[in-house]
């Protein structure tokens, strides 16, 4: 897992943090290292500051995140067709991810939801989710 985070955080502050990830992508290289995932962060509009969405205590590692309303199974990546298929879901699905004013991760107005409560970032309200 390789991230472009580097401008905003120290490595340091990702060993042993509970993050949210978009998996079974499909993989890319970044500094020599393959990556078939991508951290969840958001920024603030002018994109000076990046906070990485955190799961709620008690979120099982690797609980697949859910958005009440939206119920159905995630893509399948198995082939060229599966790739380009979960990259038009992300490029559709991605510019309604947002925090709300409470800094809750939001699609549309749907909170990220797991089992144990909902998806936030530190302090950035109303930011952009990538």
């Amino acid at each position: 897992m390789v991230s472009g985070l580097v401008d905003f955080m120290p490595a340091e502050a990702l060993i042993n943090r509970r993050v949210l990830l978009i998996c079974n992508l499909k993989p890319a290289k970044m500094r020599n290292v393959e990556s078939s995932a991508m951290v969840m962060a958001a920024s603030n509009d002018d994109h000076t500051k990046v906070e990485l969405l955190t799961p709620p205590d008690g979120c099982a590692i690797g609980e697949r995140v859910s958005f009440a309303g939206f119920e159905g199974e995630p893509l399948a990546p198995s082939s060229k067709s599966g790739w380009e298929a979960v990259r038009k879901a992300w490029e559709a699905v991605q510019p309604e991810l947002a925090t709300s004013k409470d800094r809750v991760a939001c699609f549309q107005t749907t909170p990220f939801g797991t089992a144990h409560g909902v998806c936030t970032v530190a302090t950035i309200a109303l930011g952009k989710i990538k």
